[in-house]
């Protein structure tokens, strides 16, 4: 029985250890996506500490006899026990009744679970060395300190760990913020496909976009972003703040990215302060960070004025331009949140105090906007520098037909602007940098009709050029707008969507009923024989779903997207 009474303990020492060193292998095997707090990782470690003090006591023991000292630290490991148990599973059930989406769980939680299993076992331990003492030798004090003693060990560490776990966690889940470990090696935008897809490490439901970025693809959620490697099909980092409403902004150049985080009100913050974070997009570590209660990216939310002009602007940060009828134009530093400059009017052009901006795009150095003036019927495009407010250059098209219409893209770099007279069919490609106006012509046929420009087909384009026409038949332009190839499709009685480099036409389709199977398939633009991966996705769509196909560095991202948000991704490779 002396052996079974030092074995007890000593057990209950070891299996202490498990919690950290679970937390140890985690951290160093793969990124943790929550940290469980010390005071929930150490409380095994403490009673460990308790049991070696007692079976170091057993081991000098000459005789196998009761021993006040012995039942103290019994009860004192007990105690601490369930003190350990009731934190842990109080952060554990605290966190995980507040889900970040149907079904998604803390990554961490294995620990904080592993936490809870040791400290219920090291009760059991301590409770059976006490009922063996008691058996052999009996307590000190009898059966009525006994009770007394079990009922203060159970219930005041209890009581004691859920308000010391309501003190010291915090409402709401904090940030979870992981950074890339190693830099991703440079890939090419692909050429062809061959590989057999591989599922994307993306929380199910969880992401409401997907975008195409030199670093990888990256799911934009209602709580943060993340970004995950396509070739790997990995994580790379990830930011979100659970329980914050979120906006995010990519830099024209793609190598930032600002998030900004509209935290819940409570009663002790009724009006909390936006936070605006500014990561680098290639190891999503954090670049800048401000806090104001202004809304830059909120959609229909004015800027507090005086937040904006007391803000003190960054070097070369992206930029956040708002329109309206009062100021056509307020430019704001997406990370600083300062307001930059306004634009009311020139010389040449007083803003129609009705819609006066038809179109807008934006690169790293200039803010283009197409700006009917007052009196005038053919809208004038306006180049500001980003940074500035500098008029850089107009471009003004001639058109006697109509009150014309203005649509603007550029290419993926940033360097050319194509614009497209909705009514007169003109186009015109113009060096963004200077103003030169490149090439004119005009898009007859094909031409983006007025639902291609809604939609995002003749935008979709990786490298120069736009895309041109309409499923089935497609055209790609050069660099310099002029048609170059172009794809008679074979018919299809379902749905697809594309998207384009300068080499391969991608296209996924599925059919409306039946078997909603989705297809990958890639036409090179040569008129060489395409290539198609079937059932890309590996499951049908449910009749809810869609699908859409986007071109990264290194490979082909195919997604089925269902009631707004991202249900499946592959990387096809």
């Amino acid at each position: 029985m002396k052996k079974a009474r030092i074995y007890l303990p000593l057990l209950g020492a070891l299996i202490g250890l498990l919690p950290l060193l679970l937390h140890l292998v985690l951290t160093w095997v793969g990124p943790s996506h929550v940290s469980a707090p010390p005071y929930v990782l150490v409380g095994p470690v403490v009673v460990a500490v308790v049991f070696v003090v007692t079976w170091f006591r057993d081991v000098r023991a000459e005789a196998d006899e009761a021993s006040t000292m012995r039942s103290v630290l019994l009860w004192a490991s007990l105690g601490i026990a369930v003190l350990v148990v009731t934190v842990a599973f109080s952060h554990l059930s605290g966190y995980t009744e507040f889900e970040l989406f149907p079904g998604e769980r803390y990554r961490l939680m294995p620990t904080v679970v592993a936490t809870v299993a040791v400290g219920g076992f090291q009760v059991l331990l301590a409770a059976v060395a006490i009922l063996l003492d008691r058996r052999e030798h009996g307590i000190p004090g009898g059966g009525v300190v006994v009770f007394l003693a079990s009922v203060l060990t159970l219930l005041v560490p209890a009581g004691a760990g859920v308000m010391a776990e309501r003190a010291l966690r915090p409402p709401q889940p904090g940030v979870e913020h992981l950074v890339a470990r190693a830099e991703s090696a440079a890939r090419e935008i692909p050429t062809e496909i061959e590989g057999v897809p591989h599922a994307l490490d993306v929380p199910h439901g969880a992401a409401w976009k997907v975008e195409a970025l030199t670093a990888g693809v990256l799911f934009e959620l209602s709580d943060g972003v993340m970004m995950v490697d396509a070739v790997t099909g990995e994580e790379l980092w990830r930011y979100r703040t659970p329980g914050s409403d979120i906006r995010n902004l990519v830099a024209a150049d793609g190598n930032s990215l600002v998030v900004e985080e509209y935290p819940p009100s409570t009663d002790d913050d009724p009006n909390p302060m936006t936070v605006r974070v500014t990561l680098d997009t290639t190891s999503g570590r954090v670049l800048y960070r401000s806090e104001d209660y202004q809304r830059l990216l909120a959609d229909k939310v004015s800027p507090v004025a005086y937040d904006s002009e007391n803000a003190k602007p960054l070097a070369d940060e992206s930029v956040v331009v708002r329109t309206g009828a009062q100021v056509p134009l307020d430019v704001y530093g997406a990370s600083s949140g300062a307001l930059l400059w306004r634009f009311q009017e020139t010389p040449d052009c007083v803003p129609d105090e009705e819609d006066p901006v038809l179109d807008l795009e934006i690169t790293q150095d200039v803010v283009i906007a197409t700006i009917r003036c007052r009196g005038e019927a053919v809208p004038v495009v306006h180049a500001f520098d980003a940074n500035t407010g500098e008029l850089l250059w107009t471009h003004e098209a001639e058109n006697s037909n109509d009150f014309a219409g203005s649509a603007l893209t550029v290419s993926s770099d940033g360097a050319i602007l194509y614009r497209y007279d909705v009514h007169a069919d003109a186009y015109f490609t113009i060096d963004t940098r200077t103003g030169e106006e490149l090439t004119s012509g005009n898009w007859q046929a094909p031409r983006p009709n007025q639902d291609w420009l809604d939609a995002y087909l003749w935008e979709n384009v990786t490298g120069a050029g736009v895309l041109l026409g309409s499923d089935p038949t497609l055209t790609l332009t050069n660099a310099h707008g002029e048609p170059e190839h172009t794809l008679e499709l074979p018919s299809t009685d379902g749905q697809r969507g594309f998207a384009a480099t300068e080499e391969v036409l991608y296209a996924v389709e599925w059919p409306e009923s039946g078997d909603r199977a989705v297809e990958l398939t890639a036409h090179p633009w040569e008129g060489t024989a395409p290539h198609t991966v079937e059932n890309v996705l590996g499951r049908e769509l449910t009749e809810e779903e869609g699908a859409g196909v986007r071109v990264v560095p290194g490979g082909v991202i195919v997604y089925a997207r269902g009631s707004g948000r991202i249900t499946a991704a592959v990387a096809v490779t």
